[in-house]
């Protein structure tokens, strides 16, 4: 989808919000979103720095320049780049400045990032266009960028920059939000593992929205209870109970039968389940709490690694996973999880084990003997 913005008599700047939006979710996507930022203005180049409260770079892309470069001006010149002290002056907070008309390029070639960065790789930057917030609030500080030999910024390039760099405001707060709502839910599930029971967030329709690793473990054992594409199975008088159950957790209906037995095919002592709320919102759905009386610790390979590393069950689950030669996409698939919760997960098993890459980690596992299936 391409975006417009009216900036006056009949001119329109267009832009790729499908592409902008992307980086929500995306992590290519908003690596990206310079060369976007880039393409918008109709420039060659642009900077996109994400600032905390205290002025400090959170996040930082840049494109045109090669890494070289851009590791150079980090290390040097981003914390002391000079249109960023003047924009300051300028103060055009969150609007944007055509800085080329405050320091002209013949102005700017005398100062230190003109000479000791941009010259020594052979660029001829030397015109600036910005946006930045307010000194002492988060946000954004955007710029986009000419050789000294083109003519000035102008209003018209202003207001294409102030058009995209409202929707990157959002792109970053949606992802930020995001983050630490998969943060959150990486804690939780930390905690559902730790506890070693067997615990599953579902909606009214029973659709498994989380599990802990015991949880998948009980389902996959297929004794009353099973997991088909991302919903519990049972007989339909336990289907009629547990639906029944969920709905009046959610509900808040007063007395609402919250637990019940599960009998098992194999015969082996029914499974106690507790219908527990999963939150405030109706739309957290309910948590099912699943005790299993015969349930034993069975010495097995997975337990040693999970020993030896002090994993979690979650972590341990993956670790078995990964043995298993499944990947990412699989292993987050059969916990009814999102593909960033498995990653998450994953780097903190590197954490635990001192390592750095899957391969790594493979063959750290493959030590111990071979997992049972």
């Amino acid at each position: 989808m391409k975006g417009r913005v009216g900036i006056g008599r009949g001119l329109q700047m267009r832009f790729d919000l499908d592409g902008i939006y992307a980086g929500i979710e995306d992590d290519v996507a908003f690596a990206q979103l310079s060369d976007r930022i880039a393409e918008s203005v109709g420039t060659r180049s642009a900077i996109f720095v994400e600032l905390n409260a205290a002025g400090s770079a959170v996040a930082m892309q840049m494109c045109y320049w090669h890494q070289d470069f851009i590791q150079f001006y980090a290390e040097h010149f981003a914390a002391r780049d000079p249109w960023t002290a003047l924009a300051i002056n300028v103060g055009h907070f969150g609007r944007a400045a055509a800085l080329d008309a405050y320091m002209t390029p013949e102005e700017f070639a005398l100062t230190e990032m003109r000479n000791d960065c941009f010259r020594s790789f052979g660029d001829d930057t030397g015109r600036c266009l910005g946006v930045m917030p307010e000194p002492g609030k988060p946000g954004l500080m955007v710029a986009v960028h000419k050789a000294e030999r083109d003519t000035a910024f102008g209003d018209v390039e202003a207001a294409w920059l102030n058009g995209v760099y409202s929707h990157l405001e959002r792109v970053v707060q949606l992802r930020r939000m995001l983050e630490r709502q998969r943060d959150r839910s990486a804690r939780l599930q930390d905690l559902a593992d730790q506890s070693d029971q067997a615990l599953l967030r579902v909606d009214r329709n029973l659709r498994v929205q989380s599990l802990s690793a015991s949880a998948q473990a009980l389902l996959e054992k297929r004794d009353g209870l099973s997991l088909y594409r991302h919903c519990i199975i049972a007989t339909s008088a336990m289907e009629r109970l547990l639906k029944t159950a969920v709905l009046g957790v959610i509900e808040k209906r007063v007395g609402a039968q919250t637990s019940m037995l599960c009998h098992r095919p194999s015969g082996l002592r029914p499974y106690r389940i507790v219908v527990l709320p999963a939150g405030f919102s109706s739309d957290a759905g309910a948590i099912l709490k699943i005790d299993n009386p015969d349930a034993t610790a069975p010495a097995s390979t997975i337990d040693a690694i999970r020993v030896a590393y002090g994993l979690t069950a979650m972590e341990a689950s993956l670790a078995q996973g990964l043995l298993l030669e499944q990947s990412v996409e699989e292993i987050a698939a059969g916990r009814a999880v999102g593909r960033e919760t498995v990653k998450t997960h994953l780097k903190s098993l590197f954490h635990k084990t001192s390592v750095h890459r899957q391969s790594a980690l493979l063959k750290l596992l493959a030590t111990f003997p071979k997992v049972r299936r």
